[in-house]
């Protein structure tokens, strides 16, 4: 039983060995296969994905409840200012607010569309928050920007009572790519190239015991 039972471990030992082995030998296949897809990809997101950009703007959570008179802010007033942070990214995406920035400058864009290009999140988890737009167009990206600021502190208003936003930053137009990342694609290219061109080594060999 215990010699019946080592002779399978032997032969794997042996095809392992001999794998390792192939693969050491056609070593160069796999880096070619990692340069040659790497590169495809590279080029690929250089030259046929269309750059975006991506314009922001800053805002402030302002509280009815905290007043200016008083010099001290409790952290449960800080708390209720961070809350209505959330409050105030749902209702910028909503499509009320984003069909109406799509009214007020005539855009192209479906709401879908615009719902994908602009994100908002707070800034080092202050009432600080900004809202980007990620957008081909860097004059766009900008001008959507612009409007969101002017059109949601009135859409705030009509929703949460006694509550509103403050502008602390206006957006620029972007002069720097956002994406795509080129490298990120060079580097998934390089691992998409090093697994096909191992299984091929690796497969290879046993198709053929397979057919004899």
């Amino acid at each position: 039983m215990n010699n019946n039972n080592s002779l399978p471990k032997d032969e794997i030992e042996i095809d392992l060995l001999d794998i390792a082995g192939l693969l050491i030998k056609k070593s160069w296949i796999i880096i070619l296969s990692m340069i040659i897809v790497g590169a495809i990809l590279f080029s690929y997101s250089m030259f046929f994905i269309a750059p975006t950009y991506k314009a922001s703007a800053k805002m402030y959570v302002n509280n009815s409840n905290i007043s200016s008179d008083n010099i001290s802010i409790s952290s449960s007033e800080l708390s209720a200012a961070r809350g209505l942070l959330d409050v105030y990214i749902i209702i910028l995406k909503t499509r009320m607010t984003l069909d109406k920035v799509i009214d007020k400058l005539e855009l192209d864009y479906t709401y879908e569309e615009l719902y994908e290009m602009v994100s908002a999140y707070s800034i080092n988890d202050t009432e600080v928050f900004e809202i980007t737009v990620t957008c081909t167009d860097p004059w766009d990206a900008k001008m959507i920007v612009d409007k969101i600021v002017e059109i949601l502190p009135q859409r705030i208003a009509d929703v949460v009572e006694g509550s509103s936003v403050s502008l602390v930053d206006h957006a620029v137009v972007p002069t720097v790519k956002a994406g795509p990342d080129c490298v990120k694609y060079a580097v998934m290219g390089f691992i998409i190239g090093a697994v096909l061109s191992f299984s091929a080594i690796v497969i290879s060999p046993m198709l053929r015991k397979k057919e004899c």
